[in-house]
C-alpha cells in the first residue's frame, strides 16, 4: 500500500551546516541555493563522501560485531549486551526502547541522508542542467559520477542491513514512497554504482575528494574501489545459505578481479571523520582488560580444542599458542582481568583476550591515523569464495595463498570444501575484523548459516519511520523465531563446526 510519508526519516536529513552553505533551512535546499556558489557545491558534494563512508566505519557497526560473536560483553550500555547474550535476543524495535536510535534506526538515518544529498546534486546537474566550474575548471560530470557512486554505496549497504527500504530517486514522489524488498534495493545499488563507473571513465578529469582539503582517488583507483564495493554488497546480500546459493558468483568474481589491489585506509581527521568503530572496539580498561573483550570464537578459531563458550566454574582459561602469527599481532591475553564482565550475566560470556590490531592508546581519533574501511583482503576472500561456490577448489586455495592468511599468517589450506569454508571464517573473523567497516563478518555467516540460532540476519525498518508510515511495527531475532524468516537457524553453527583447514 502506498503511504504518504513525511521525508524526516525516509529521506534524512542534510550533512552540511548552514554556516558551510548559507541555506537558511538546510532540510529545504533547492537548485538556486546550492547551485549560487559552484564551490560551495562541490564542497556539499564533498561533505556527502564523508557522510557515505563515515557511516561504514561509525559507531552503529558494534552491533553487528556482536552478532557475529566478534566480541563478547555483559554491559548494558546502548545495548550492547543484548547483542552478545546468549541465547540470543530479538531486536527490540519499539520507541520505548532508549536506544534503538543507534541500533536499528542508526544505519538507516545515516544511508539515507546520504541518498538524499546525492540526489540534491544528482538533480541540480541532470534535471537543473547545472555547470560546477571550480577555478575555471568544469567538474560537472565528476562531481555527478561522485554522487551517484554515494547514492549506490548508500542503497547497498540499507540492502545490506534491513528486510527493506526505500528506492528514492529526484523524480520521486513523496505521497507515493513504497518500500523495495533488499534484492531490488541491491539491484538498484548496483545500477547507480555502475553509472558512477561510466561517468568517471569518460569525465575530462576525474578524482573523488574524500573530506574538504582532504586526500583524493584518483580516476582508476575510484574504478577499481566501485567495482569492490558491488563485489562486497552483492556477495553480502543473502540472508541465509539456499539463498546464497543462487546468486551470480561468475559476476561477483568479475567485479572482484576488477577491484582494489591495494587496501583503502585513508587517514583520519581529527573530529570529522575516524573509524568510531575501532575507537570502541579497541578500548582498554585500567586493569589491562578489553572494554570489548575478543570473543570465545577468535580463540576457538586459532585453537580448535579451546572452548566455545567461557566455563561458567571457577576455571580461568589459559593462554593459546597458535604458528599464525597474527595470535600475537591483534589478541593480548589478560587471563582473569575481566574488566566490565559480570558474573551475574553470565560467565559464558567471559573472556580471557582483548583486541590490540590498530590500538592506539584508546584514540584512534587523531588526524593521519590509517581509517580501515576496504581491505585488500577482502577482495581476496571474495574470489576465494566465488571460487569455491564455483566448484574451482584450486582456485579457491590460490586466492587464499595470495592472501594474509600464507603472507603473514603462514596457514596453508588444504583443497577440500569443508576446509576452504572453515578458512575462509577464520579469515573473515580474524583478518577483516575492524579493516573492512561495518557488518562484513556478520554478513558472511549469515549466508553460510554460522550464526548462533537466534540471531538476527537483518534490520526491520526501525519503529520511528513504521509509525510515520502507519505500518505494523515487528522485528527479528530470538530463539523462538530461529529458522524464520529475518533469524538465524543455527544450522551451521560456528560452535558446531568441526574447524579443519
Amino acid at each position: 500500500m502506498k503511504k504518504v510519508v513525511y521525508f524526516m526519516m525516509a529521506l534524512g536529513v542534510m550533512s552540511c551546516t548552514q554556516e558551510e552553505f548559507n541555506i537558511g533551512n538546510p532540510n529545504q535546499a533547492d537548485a538556486a541555493r546550492v547551485l549560487a556558489n559552484a564551490a560551495d557545491f562541490q564542497n556539499f558534494n564533498i561533505s556527502n563522501h564523508t557522510n557515505t563512508f563515515f557511516s561504514q566505519i561509525s559507531f552503529n557497526g558494534i552491533f553487528f560485531r556482536g552478532m557475529a560473536d566478534q566480541f563478547t560483553t555483559t554491559n548494558a550500555f546502548r545495548g550492547f549486551w543484548f547483542f552478545c547474550d546468549q541465547p540470543r535476543r530479538q531486536i527490540e524495535n519499539t520507541t520505548a526502547n532508549d536506544d534503538i536510535g543507534v541500533q536499528a534506526a542508526g544505519p538507516w538515518n545515516s544511508f539515507n541522508s546520504a541518498i538524499n544529498n546525492a540526489n540534491i546534486v544528482i538533480n541540480n546537474i541532470e534535471n537543473d542542467a547545472g555547470e560546477v566550474i571550480v577555478s575555471g575548471l568544469d567538474v560537472t560530470q565528476q562531481e555527478l559520477a561522485s554522487a551517484y557512486f554515494d547514492k549506490g554505496v548508500a542503497q547497498g549497504y540499507l540492502a545490506m542491513i534491513y528486510d527493506k527500504a526505500y528506492i528514492v530517486d529526484p523524480d520521486t514522489d513523496p505521497s507515493a514512497l513504497e518500500f523495495s524488498t533488499y534484492q531490488e534495493m541491491l539491484g538498484a545499488a548496483i545500477e547507480n554504482i555502475t553509472t558512477a563507473i561510466q561517468l568517471a571513465n569518460s569525465a575530462d578529469s576525474f578524482e573523488y575528494i574524500l573530506y574538504t582539503a582532504g586526500p583524493s582517488i584518483d580516476r582508476s583507483t575510484f574504478v577499481q574501489l566501485a567495482n569492490s564495493y558491488m563485489a562486497r554488497l552483492s556477495i553480502a546480500n543473502p540472508r541465509t545459505n539456499a539463498e546464497a546459493q543462487g546468486i551470480d558468483y561468475n559476476q561477483i568474481l568479475t567485479y572482484a578481479n576488477n577491484g582494489i589491489v591495494e587496501d583503502y585506509f585513508p587517514p583520519a581527521l581529527e573530529n570529522v571523520i575516524y573509524n568510531v568503530l575501532q575507537d570502541w572496539s579497541l578500548t582498554t580498561l585500567g586493569d589491562g582488560s578489553g572494554y570489548m573483550p575478543t570473543d570465545q570464537k577468535i580463540t576457538r578459531l586459532f585453537e580448535p580444542t579451546y572452548p566455545a563458550d567461557y566455563p561458567t566454574d571457577n576455571t580461568i582459561l589459559q593462554s593459546i599458542s597458535s604458528t599464525d602469527a597474527r595470535l600475537g599481532l591483534y589478541y593480548e591475553y589478560v587471563g582473569e582481568n575481566f574488566g566490565f564482565l559480570r558474573e551475574s550475566r553470565g560467565r559464558q560470556l567471559f573472556s580471557s583476550y582483548r583486541t590490540i590490531k590498530f590500538f592506539n592508546q584508546n584514540d584512534q581519533n587523531e588526524t593521519g591515523l590509517p581509517m580501515g574501511i576496504f581491505s585488500k583482503a577482502e577482495i581476496d576472500y571474495i574470489k576465494a569464495e566465488c571460487h569455491y561456490r564455483l566448484g574451482n577448489l584450486g582456485a579457491a586455495v590460490a586466492a587464499l595463498d595470495a592472501s594474509p592468511r600464507m603472507t603473514v599468517g603462514n596457514q596453508a589450506t588444504t583443497p577440500a570444501a569443508p576446509n576452504i569454508l572453515n578458512a575462509l571464517l577464520y579469515e573473515v573473523s580474524i583478518e577483516l575484523d575492524l579493516q573492512s567497516g561495518m557488518g562484513v563478518p556478520w554478513a558472511f555467516m549469515r549466508r553460510h548459516d554460522m550464526l548462533q540460532a537466534g540471531t538476527p540476519t537483518m534490520y526491520p525498518v526501525p519503529a520511528s519511520e513504521l509509525e510515520i508510515t502507519r505500518d505494523a511495527i515487528y522485528t527479528f531475532g530470538g530463539p523462538a523465531q530461529a529458522g524464520e524468516v529475518g533469524t538465524a537457524s543455527g544450522a551451521n553453527d560456528w560452535r558446531n563446526i568441526d574447524l579443519v583447514y
